[in-house]
């Protein structure tokens, strides 16, 4: 069995993988002890043979994980990062270790599910959008501010914008409220993005199909934009078992 943990600016996702079976998955504040983590896997710790992580969080957190997995499971976790290939999925970037590692395991997974050009959206605390041609290359991409950091910027560096309690449904229409014209122009940069996106692979790949592949805490959403999109909650977990080539549930 393996221990699957994804690192992320806010949350550690995590679950326990055997062959091409999930027995258990979770997630909790990236900041919360890890005890919280060993409690809900305990039934499964002595079976556990080996522990791997995708990470962008740091040294400290990092080597804080990697003790913990020494001292309580007994493994040395393996730290995931970004390759310069992975099968027939390329890094477009020049130095390719400067990629971030959860975008490469995103890129290399949606390529599998998508056996062609795709576009990979992530919506986490920031929004990353990267280009994937028909034969494997990574085109680029795109990093902005998500959408609970576009709405922080905005509540503690004005001082007359107030919002409601619960982000409603996305728009792009224009609003007569405050809240309502906030959010609706969220909707309008998000679906920007995106469609420009959309525009450039068409222009770099010269390819009118591709499969539009979402994940992340908020890619629910922008379902209501884009309903051809595939949502892929555990992309980046995927990701990691095609780089490191043990059996997956990809197929």
């Amino acid at each position: 069995m393996i221990l699957e943990i994804d690192m992320g600016n806010t949350r550690l996702k995590w679950r326990i993988l055997n062959q091409r079976l999930v027995l258990a998955q979770g997630a909790m504040g990236i900041e919360a002890p890890l005890d919280l983590l060993l409690d809900r896997i305990e039934s499964y710790r002595t079976a556990l043979s080996s522990v791997t992580v995708v990470s962008v969080v740091g040294d400290l957190l990092e080597q804080k994980l990697a003790d913990w997995s020494i001292e309580y499971l007994k493994l040395q976790p393996v730290f995931v990062r970004s390759g310069a290939i992975c099968g027939p999925v390329r890094n477009g970037y020049s130095e390719p270790q400067m990629l971030g590692v959860d975008r490469w395991l995103g890129i290399v997974a949606a390529y599998r599910v998508s056996a062609g050009a795709c576009i990979v959206v992530s919506c986490g605390t920031a929004i990353t959008l990267d280009l994937v041609a028909q034969d494997g290359k990574h085109l680029g991409g795109f990093i902005a501010p998500g959408l609970n950091l576009m709405l922080d910027s905005l509540t503690s560096r004005t001082r007359q914008i107030k919002l409601d309690g619960v982000i409603p449904e996305l728009g792009l229409s224009p609003a007569v409220a405050t809240s309502g014209a906030v959010y609706s122009a969220c909707g309008a940069m998000l679906t920007g993005l995106i469609d420009n996106g959309m525009k450039q692979l068409h222009r770099l790949d010269q390819n009118t199909g591709f499969q539009m592949i979402f994940t992340g805490g908020d890619a629910a959403r922008l379902l209501s934009f884009y309903p051809q999109a595939l949502v892929v909650p555990d992309l980046v977990l995927d990701g990691l078992a095609c780089v490191l080539d043990y059996p997956q549930r990809l197929e």
